[in-house]
């Protein structure tokens, strides 16, 4: 079985051998934004959730201190999970360009905040403003190698296009 993931100018749905298969990726493809969408619902309500949804003021050390970005940055499960969540973002765009690219990197920075905010609001984990720094880290990783991907296609595929016509 063979999968191809076309991205020309548009992000489609990947393409199998097999038709029933094929059928099936169609469908969720077609369901991508339905899943983003609960799967954002439950990542964004579990923090409160584990508190029971138990409220306090909200304290964060909002010092931007070397030694607080130096403490930030050793959060590597952080830059990984924000760079996995910027990919999925940008997998609800179209095509890959530099808006859907901002758009997702803004999101996953509005995402950190807004863990940060959970976090000093239920009193679950360290609420530190630097603490965004892995998240934005990650996410700009990821937009990297993305945009990377992108260009690399992008030749391919004007060079395929090219040999095609001659």
């Amino acid at each position: 079985m063979r999968l191809a993931l076309a991205l020309d100018d548009r992000l489609t749905a990947p393409r199998c051998d097999n038709p029933s298969m094929q059928a099936s990726i169609a469908w969720l493809w077609s369901h991508r934004r339905w899943a983003y969408a609960a799967y954002m619902l439950f990542g964004v309500l579990r923090i409160p959730e584990r508190t029971g949804f138990h409220f306090y003021a909200l304290k964060c050390d909002t010092r931007l201190t070397a030694a607080n970005a130096g403490a930030s940055m050793t959060k590597g499960p952080h830059i990984v999970l924000f760079a996995l969540f910027f990919l999925l973002t940008a997998a609800q765009f179209d095509r890959v360009d530099r808006r859907s690219m901002g758009w997702s990197l803004a999101a996953t920075l509005a995402l950190g905040l807004l863990v940060e905010i959970e976090e000093g609001l239920t009193r679950t984990g360290n609420c530190r403003l630097t603490d965004v720094l892995p998240d934005v880290a990650g996410g700009a990783a990821a937009m990297a190698v993305l945009a990377s991907g992108a260009t690399v296609w992008r030749f391919v595929s004007s060079a395929r296009n090219q040999r095609s016509q001659q």
